[in-house]
């Protein structure tokens, strides 16, 4: 390659000066889409290359464009080498994909333009794209670029730098991407965390979409989560208010709340009394004969609180003779039903 100086400017190419007494023609077809011969004026430096010596009286016929493509290809046989990301220009639509500038053609396949599928593809000229070299022709000097590639790595990286800085307890803003009929999906930047059910809210839910939907923006706390497996349980309800210290007013013996039946047993009654709040109506505290069924609205009255242990027993029908150790009996682990965990569903925590 040779670096020229503009001596001449024709109608349609320019007369170029390579030195050692040489000028070469250069046809204003042998320059490259970057460059405008309008803006070039006698004086100019142009980097060009001879491509062609005339038989019959010697005068050389440069290039422009080939020695910039020539430059490009080594420049991209580097970046290869040295897996560097490339930035060129979206130029035209073609079969399968788009060709870009690089100095020289490039060709991105559809399929590696996005890690999503691209709808409309003449949407992308003249839009930048930040590219690796996937596949390269040195015969024939053709490159294959991908996009998908750079934004995969950024995507793995970002994710590793994540989980490098999580920890349980903290409390960290996300995004609802995707319910499920166990729980939400909520994007932290980079990595999908699961809130179950159990975790979106103190209140008895059927569905997540009765708390959140897509595209909320939530502060949840980190439970738990696996680096290698990158699954990360999240809970929504802690960072709620907490309906024990909200509703302590609410929360004396003999008070009378009205309730709504969640379980029904032989032996005892699910009420919640308070959203988040549930108690038991022991065996003689409701009338057995009385055809109860979740959903039901009845009124109950509070007959024992312990705060410690967050467990209630109530009264539907109040009989003042049943003793305490009857009432204790049922107060057993029936209290702490819950959904099932986050690790024992059926569905498991996709990466994103």
């Amino acid at each position: 390659m040779l670096n020229g100086t503009i001596v001449q400017k024709d109608k349609d190419e320019l007369l170029v000066d390579v030195g050692g007494k040489s000028e070469g023609v250069l046809p204003f077809r042998e320059l490259s889409l970057a460059v405008d011969p309008k803006l070039l004026k006698v004086g100019d430096t142009v980097e060009v290359m001879v491509h062609r010596i005339d038989e019959m009286d010697g005068t050389l016929f440069l290039s422009e464009r080939r020695a910039r493509a020539l430059k490009t290809w080594e420049k991209v046989i580097e970046a290869h080498n040295r897996d560097e990301v490339i930035e060129a220009t979206v130029t035209q639509v073609v079969k399968g994909g788009v060709l870009v500038d690089l100095g020289m053609r490039g060709f991105v396949p559809a399929s590696q333009i996005r890690r999503q599928p691209v709808g409309n593809l003449d949407e992308l000229v003249g839009q930048h794209l930040r590219l690796k070299v996937i596949d390269l022709d040195h015969r024939r000097h053709r490159v294959v670029l991908s996009q998908r590639l750079v934004l995969e790595e950024e995507l793995q990286a970002k994710k590793q730098e994540l989980l490098d800085t999580l920890e349980v307890g903290q409390i960290r803003e996300g995004v609802v991407v995707r319910l499920a009929d166990f729980g939400a999906f909520v994007d932290l930047g980079g990595i999908d965390g699961l809130i179950h059910n159990s975790e979106l809210s103190y209140a008895r839910i059927k569905h997540p979409s009765e708390v959140v939907k897509i595209g909320d923006v939530v502060q949840v706390e980190i439970m738990k989560f696996d680096p290698e497996a990158k699954k990360v349980s999240l809970s929504l309800k802690h960072t709620l208010p907490d309906p024990w210290d909200q509703y302590a007013d609410r929360l004396y013996e003999t008070n009378k709340l009205p309730a709504q039946v969640v379980k029904v047993t032989p032996n005892y009654l699910l009420v919640e009394v308070i959203p988040g709040i549930l108690a038991m109506v022991p065996k003689g505290e409701f009338d057995a004969s009385a055809q109860f069924s979740a959903g039901q609205e009845a009124e109950v009255t509070l007959l024992t609180i312990n705060h410690a242990t967050r467990r209630i027993t109530a009264s539907i029908q109040h009989v003042a003779d049943v003793p305490p150790e009857e009432i204790e009996k049922y107060a057993v682990e029936e209290m702490d039903v819950v959904e099932p965990t986050a690790d024992e569903s059926a569905e498991p925590n996709p990466e994103s």
